[in-house]
């Protein structure tokens, strides 16, 4: 089945909370949720950590994660069900990401985004804290431990195996799926065109994707079973096969993160322009919030929307800490 929604209905935050270096990272969770965390959040040109009541911290992501232009409230509703559920789950997971850095999570897509500004000026800020007190210690499982619950805002179809988007061993519920859910989303198809010269700078600030003094050519090598790109040949000074997900890394740091907003697409070059046509947003591992999406307005239970996109998990409840929170916040300059 596959549900027609609005471009505007699925105009989403970008989510895609992926390690771009350390790929799929083992779980390192708590036997219990904790009752905060340090998170690094940035004002301007300072970074400050604060310490955060964990689901106040669920609520933010909530909102920075999916933020939908429009909708009904009650479809809404469900789906910040869905989304505090994998949001805390990844906090569960990796609680303590960045412990050697003085903190525990990051406010970008490295981990989840954060942005405590929305709990004053998201219109649905009501919507996500009602839906972290609904779903309350609610975590997605494999075994014994909090899966690691990735995410990402549209897989155009299909989602792809976490070991083909990044290499490496990965847990077996981060397999592709197919995802029959919306026709039309704001990210269905989009066109994005660069100079060849610009390209070629934003590949060398990146070291994996270098090519040198001169960039003659980016070839397609192979794609996986969603048409995502696993492998580009680039010519240039010097010759080399690179990950599709680095290729991705490298020109979204330069030119941000809509321009090749995922791996599935094709390149052409047109003079001196490199023109980038595809589909989806996100490197396409785990949750599709597009297609999970449809399913909640189609009125799919959570636990099978969660069972489709992390196949062999289980949902429950998780202990939580009895010490009692701090608030604390540190400055550093950066």
């Amino acid at each position: 089945m596959r549900f027609a929604l609005t471009a505007a209905l699925l105009a989403v935050a970008v989510s895609a909370c992926a390690p771009p270096a350390a790929r799929v990272e083992r779980p390192g969770a708590a036997a219990r949720l904790p009752d905060t965390l340090r998170v690094q959040v940035r004002e301007g040109s300072t970074l400050l950590v604060r310490r955060v009541p964990f689901e106040e911290y669920v609520q933010v992501t909530i909102l920075s994660e999916f933020a939908p232009a429009a909708g009904e409230a009650a479809v809404v509703a469900r789906m910040y069900d869905l989304q505090a559920v994998i949001s805390r789950t990844y906090a569960a997971a990796h609680p303590r990401r960045h412990a050697q850095d003085g903190f525990d999570l990051c406010s970008t897509t490295h981990c989840q985004v954060f942005e405590p500004a929305r709990l004053r000026t998201s219109r649905w800020a009501g919507a996500a804290r009602d839906a972290v007190s609904r779903t309350a210690g609610l975590v997605v499982w494999f075994g014994q431990a909090p899966a690691t619950a990735l995410f990402h805002a549209d897989c155009g179809g299909r989602t792809s195996d976490a070991t083909t988007v990044w290499g490496g061993a990965a847990p077996s519920y981060l397999r592709g799926v197919t995802d029959d859910g919306p026709a039309v989303s704001a990210h269905a198809t989009w066109r994005y065109e660069a100079g060849r010269e610009a390209v070629r700078a934003a590949l060398n600030a990146h070291p994996p994707t270098a090519v040198g003094a001169r960039l003659v050519a980016i070839e397609v090598v192979q794609r996986d079973q969603a048409r995502r790109i696993q492998r580009l040949r680039l010519k240039g000074e010097y010759e080399r096969i690179v990950r599709g997900e680095d290729f991705r890394t490298a020109l979204t740091r330069a030119f941000g993160a809509r321009s090749v907003r995922s791996t599935r697409f094709d390149i052409r070059a047109l003079g001196d322009t490199l023109v980038l046509e595809g589909h989806g947003f996100g490197h396409g591992v785990g949750l599709c919030q597009a297609g999970a999406f449809a399913r909640v307005r189609a009125g799919e239970p959570l636990r099978d929307i969660l069972q489709r996109y992390y196949p062999g998990t289980t949902l429950r409840t998780a202990p939580c800490s009895r010490a009692p929170p701090t608030p604390s916040s540190r400055r550093r300059q950066g």
